[in-house]
């Protein structure tokens, strides 16, 4: 029998390594497919058996690992499938091909990864930075974990715990096996880069290594020739402002993401009206306000309108304090964010420096009052006027900036 050559074994590796990848980027799928719902769950952890003796890690350094506490054993992706399935690591690597919807291995067939970075390297006569590399492989997997789980899940059930309890409809998102909501994040193409898990409880997760940064979830009607869009945080806050207004909602995920998406959707939109919901993030004892912060950056990025609720929380909880029309009001009464405060250099001058920079200045003026009251009147309506103070220009531009962005 011969021995495989090297070039083989380190492609069969390899392809190894991208079908792990592959299954931690869908990691909390998979524990659901071979588990079941979890008995416990954290950030962290998700745990099964009565005792909770099986437990996975889903976020950190470890994720994708498991470990079983009374039997002594663990492992990654691979390992849990042969646990759990019965078999050798080869079957458990078949089932998991199958059940991601790749391809049956092919030592021939160049790997996408692979072969885009030796494009890159090959283009740029460079060696490529392997923590990047690595950064878009995960998000290479993610996408196609994404696009895989997408087009197998089903249509999101109304009677839905997460939905009763946020009083929205679904709204085209969809439902996975373990009743766990699947939302998907797109670039304004409509290509699929990653995904949020909602689950019942309320607990949400995005794909490992996914690109979330400028993509985002649409909501209602399509963007094109809309004369307004809303830009929100979370999925609910969304469903809750298009039930509210009709109007078409886009989903950034979270704050951070509020100010990459909207100026994307300026540029692709520019004569759309952008309306920036905040989440009112204010709590006892806190100074700041992050949601409120955030809405009014991507405002000023975007030429947007911002509107925030009155009352701590996000759109979602005014429509359940308050009813729709109250969310409706507050988004109708939506106005321009505040200029941000002027900001001025540290002194230069110590104090007797400044002083006689004063006295200077002073100096100055009064002798241009006594030039003006003796000056020759007829000299002084042929003499060049002069032109607007600096405090007018500033306001001039301001204003002018005010209606390219109305």
């Amino acid at each position: 029998m011969r021995a495989s050559s090297p070039s083989a074994v380190s492609d069969a590796v390899s392809d190894l390594r991208d079908l792990r990848l592959a299954l931690i980027a869908n990691w909390t799928s998979l524990l659901t497919e071979l588990l079941g719902k979890p008995a416990r769950r954290t950030a962290r952890q998700w745990r099964w058996n009565r005792r909770g003796s099986l437990s996975a890690v889903v976020s950190g350094t470890k994720l994708g690992t498991w470990f079983d506490h009374e039997a002594g054993t663990g492992g990654g992706p691979l390992e849990l499938i042969a646990r759990e399935r019965g078999g050798d690591w080869r079957e458990a690597a078949d089932w998991a091909r199958r059940w991601l919807g790749m391809p049956v291995w092919d030592p021939t067939r160049p790997r996408p990864a692979a072969a885009a970075a030796a494009s890159a390297s090959a283009a740029t006569d460079q060696v490529p930075d392997p923590a990047a590399a690595w950064e878009a492989q995960l998000r290479y997997y993610a996408h196609r974990a994404a696009t895989i789980t997408w087009e197998s899940a089903g249509p999101a059930d109304p009677s839905h715990g997460y939905l009763q309890r946020k009083s929205v409809r679904p709204h085209g998102i969809r439902m996975e096996s373990g009743d766990v909501l699947v939302v998907p994040l797109l670039d304004l193409d409509g290509t699929i880069h990653t995904l949020q898990r909602i689950y019942e409880d309320g607990t949400k997760r995005f794909l490992s290594g996914g690109a979330k940064a400028g993509h985002f979830t649409p909501i209602g009607a399509p963007l094109v020739d809309a004369a307004t869009i809303l830009i929100c945080e979370g999925w609910a806050t969304g469903a809750t402002a298009h039930e509210a207004t009709g109007l078409p909602v886009v989903a950034a995920m979270d704050a951070g993401n509020l100010k990459r998406v909207a100026p994307i959707l300026r540029d692709r939109y520019p004569s759309a009206r952008l309306v920036i919901l905040a989440d009112n993030d204010t709590k006892p004892g806190r100074v700041d306000n992050p949601g409120v912060t955030a809405a009014i950056t991507a405002a000023r990025a975007a030429c947007a309108l911002v509107a925030i609720p009155l009352e701590p929380g996000d759109f979602n909880d005014l429509a359940a304090a308050q009813g729709l029309e109250a969310v409706r009001e507050i988004i109708a009464a939506a106005a321009p964010p505040p200029r941000p405060l002027p900001t001025y250099a540290l002194a230069s001058l110590e104090l007797v420096g400044a002083r006689a920079a004063l006295e200077d200045r002073i100096a100055d003026f009064m002798a241009d009052v006594a030039a003006y009251w003796t000056a020759d009147p007829l000299e002084a309506e042929l003499a060049p006027q002069p032109g607007p103070p600096d405090w007018a220009v500033r306001a001039t531009a301001d204003a002018a900036h005010g209606a390219a962005c109305s």
